[in-house]
Parts: C-alpha cells; structure tokens; sequence
C-alpha cells in the first residue's frame, strides 16, 4: 500500500510541469512577424562611354557660313566622350564624377578662287570637361533618379578652310607662300567656365551594366576672349555664339550598381 501511494505521488509530480508546459504552448502564435523593410543605401561604381546632343545656338554661326558661300551648320552638334563616378561613401546617396566630352559640326563646299578650283570648309566644335555631384532616389530596384549639377571648363572653337585640290611641297616650304590664294586657314578660339544642372535617370540592367538617359543646360559663367589663329584678339564676335544650351545625353556604364 505504502509503494502505490508513492509511487502516485511521484507520477504526480513528474506530469504537472508537463500539463503546465502544455497550457503555455497554446499561449504561442507561429504566425510569421513582418519583416522591417530597411532602406539600402545607393550604391555605384561606373565608367562608360556618353553620347550628347547640343543644342547650342548656330544662328550667328550660320551667319559667317552663309558670307562664305557655305550651307548651315546642323543643331544639336553631336559630342562623344566618357564619364566616371562613384557613390560617396561617407554621405549616403551622393555620387561623384567626372566627364570628358567634344564634338563638332562642319559645313563644305566646292568654290572657284581665282579661276581655280578648291573646297572650302567651316567647322564649328565644343569641348568640355566637368565634375558632377549627383544625389539618388531609388523609388524602386533598379530605377534611379539623380538630379545634379556640374561645374567645368571647356573650349568652343571655329575653324575656317579652304584649299585647291592639289598642293605643291615646295610651295608649303616656302617662307613666301604659306598661305597663298586659294590656300588659306583661320582657327578662332573661346574658352569658357560654366554651371551644368542636370537630371539623370538610370536603370541597372544588371548588377554590372547601367543605362542612362539626361537632361541638362550649359549655364557659362564666364569666357575668356576670342584667339585667332592663337595669336591675334578677336573683336566683334557676337555674344550668341556659346556654349550656353540644352544637353541630352545617352549613356552606357560598366561596373557595381545596386
């Protein structure tokens, strides 16, 4: 009798943490808790090359070609050239880079110069440089809006020639003939300091390839005066030719995007 009463007593004892436990479990929920969504911060490397379009006012331009007895000069002038950047690690968000970009636009034409046949040539070119600073907005994976401003230096040059169709060597070489009729060279040439707003929006085709297409507007700040044939002053050039103007850009990049 004595070891059946303990032995209930122990059976007891050893089974109520057991009921508890199951008491406790139906107390539990194993519905999965939401995930906190965490900002991840913008994150690039790149380089690749850039296609722009100017859109620079040729009026006055066109003007001298036309005196020259050449057609007009086509806008936008198309430049080719390369950008790198990088985001900036310290301050989230925010890219860094820089650019090289030139292109040019000419206008030919075959005259007669003293009985003699010759082509004639107006060339019409910018170049630039830039730092840029952007700042991105990803409002989804892959799509990044980076509005931005630059500021550069560059050079916009004209270059006026004609030629006949065959030259002597001898004639070159000398010193009384350099540039006889209807051989003749004239390069005039601006530099410029300017402020480049813009607005990039990218997409991240893969972790390693970007896309880009921008809008931007060459504000010049200032410039220096115009050399002829780097030499001589230039007076009386109009104030219309500059480099002042809308800029659409394509561009393809190389790299880490997130």
């Amino acid at each position: 009798m004595n070891r059946s009463l303990i032995a209930l007593l122990l059976a007891l004892t050893t089974l109520s943490p057991l009921w508890a436990q199951d008491e406790k479990l139906d107390d539990l929920s194993f519905e999965e808790a939401p995930l906190k969504d965490e900002a991840v911060p913008y994150f690039a490397i790149g380089v690749g090359p850039v296609f722009n379009f100017v859109f620079a006012d040729t009026k006055d331009v066109n003007a001298q070609a036309l005196k020259l007895g050449l057609k007009e000069i086509n806008s936008p002038i198309f430049q080719l050239g390369a950008e790198i950047f990088t985001a900036v690690g310290v301050i989230p968000d925010l890219r860094l880079g820089f650019s090289w970009i030139s292109g040019s636009a000419s206008s030919s034409s075959d005259t007669i110069v003293g009985g003699i046949a010759n082509k004639r040539t107006m060339m019409y070119g910018i170049s630039s440089r830039t730092f840029h600073l952007d700042y991105a907005w990803v409002p989804v994976k892959s799509l990044a809006f980076l509005p931005g401003v630059g500021l550069g230096w560059g050079e916009q040059r004209m270059e006026m020639y004609q030629s006949a169709g065959e030259l002597d060597w001898n004639q070159i070489t000398d010193p009384s003939s350099l540039a006889p009729l209807p051989n003749a060279y004239t390069i005039l040439q601006q530099n410029t300091l300017y402020f480049l707003p813009r607005l990039n929006v990218e997409y991240a085709v893969t972790p390693f390839l970007n896309l880009r297409l921008q809008g931007a507007y060459t504000l010049v700040l200032s410039k220096s005066d115009w050399i002829g044939n780097r030499n001589a002053t230039v007076k009386n050039v109009p104030d219309n030719i500059s480099v002042s103007g809308l800029n659409v850009q394509f561009g393809v990049f190389v790299g880490l995007f997130n």
